[in-house]
């Protein structure tokens, strides 16, 4: 897999807040992104979620927020692979 942001910087302003994008992995019909919010009063990240076009998820994180969800998603993946193989 490789970012599919490198090279294509995406920024979008929502009122005072800045949205810069690091990271996107695109499917057919969905897209996943990630990166910073700044102008937000604490250190922020987000996460968005697309589906057919239409964001169905934005959630707005600290960064131990982030490294969690990231934390539970190897889980995830890990435990299922290890099911697997006995």
């Amino acid at each position: 897999m490789q970012n599919q942001s490198i090279g294509n910087d995406k920024t979008w302003q929502e009122g005072d807040l800045i949205f810069s994008e690091l990271i996107r992995q695109e499917y057919s019909n969905c897209c996943f992104s990630g990166g910073i919010v700044l102008n937000h009063p604490i250190d922020t990240m987000y996460l968005k979620c697309e589906k057919n076009g239409v964001t169905t998820t934005c959630l707005l994180l600290r960064p131990d927020e982030m490294a969690a969800i990231g934390w539970v998603a190897n889980g995830v993946l890990w435990s299922d692979l290890i099911s697997k193989v006995k």
